[in-house]
């Protein structure tokens, strides 16, 4: 047996996305995507929303893959090794609740030839299991993309005439995909529909209590931390522009808001973000 010291230099990340159809799961996976791998990196693309994936060839060069239903295990498996032994160095998974789904299917294959419907539920599981393990085992960055539904608690409650009835109440988006598979990740980032993203989970903290839009430079800022040599964190710097955006009581004092954004040295793809609330900001001063 032999110990070594353990460093970040050599590990690869394996990154959820979730969110609702329309919340840019794909969009910002191929952005974070990029950032990770660099300019000269190469990305995978495993597509099972019918192509889909093929819309955004014109955001960055990726290569693409059509995963078509039935979504049996195997095919993820199979792609993923793939693209290892192609030399990516980074794969988007959209979307892997069909992983999911093709698990389901299995599972109801089975109930159908009878036998103990828990019982049914050994291989399925199994199945699952070795592609999910497939996934974390991998070398290569890993982004997958997951459906979210939402979802449901019962809970007891006495009407106006005294009865007690059961009534199911919103709970929260919750994955289409086992449950706990967030678990099963370095970092979770949940997308909502106005394309802006928060963390539920993140190994590295750089996402912690932050509420933004997925670019390029947070993939920088996640092979920096990968690397021992973690990006500049400009949250701080964002945060006062924009309570400074929001403070502003006239178009004169917002102009000159603009203009120290403007002066500053945040990225430009930070600056960008800033002056979408500015434009918003000035609008309502109209």
């Amino acid at each position: 047996m032999m110990f070594t010291k353990a460093e970040r230099n050599d590990t690869s990340i394996k990154l959820a996305l979730t969110g609702p159809s329309g919340s840019g799961k794909s969009y910002s996976s191929l952005r974070l995507a990029r950032g990770l791998v660099g300019s000269s990196g190469r990305i995978a693309f495993i597509d099972t929303e019918n192509g889909s994936g093929r819309l955004y060839s014109n955001l960055t060069e990726f290569y693409h893959h059509d995963l078509a239903a039935p979504f049996e295990y195997r095919k993820f498996i199979s792609a993923i090794r793939e693209a290892e032994k192609a030399g990516f160095d980074a794969v988007v998974i959209d979307s892997l609740s069909h992983l999911w789904q093709g698990i389901l299917d299995e599972k109801n294959n089975l109930d159908r030839k009878g036998g103990n419907q828990y019982m049914n539920w050994t291989e399925p599981t199994k199945h699952l299991n070795e592609a999910i393990q497939t996934i974390l085992q991998s070398r290569l960055h890993v982004i997958a993309c997951l459906r979210v539904k939402m979802d449901y608690m019962v809970q007891e409650e006495t009407n106006a005439k005294g009865k007690t009835v059961s009534v199911p109440k919103k709970v929260g988006l919750a994955p289409v995909m086992r449950d706990g598979i967030e678990y099963e990740f370095s970092t979770v980032l949940e997308i909502g529909m106005d394309h802006h993203a928060t963390a539920s989970k993140d190994r590295s903290g750089l996402f912690v209590d932050r509420t933004f839009l997925i670019d390029e430079e947070m993939g920088e800022q996640i092979a920096g931390w990968l690397s021992g040599n973690p990006q500049p964190d400009y949250s701080a710097d964002t945060d006062r522009f924009l309570k400074m955006i929001h403070a502003a009581d006239s178009k004169d004092s917002l102009t000159q808001v603009g203009l120290q954004i403007k002066e500053s040295a945040l990225p430009e793809q930070q600056k960008d973000a800033i002056r979408s609330v500015y434009r918003e900001r000035v609008n309502s001063l109209v």
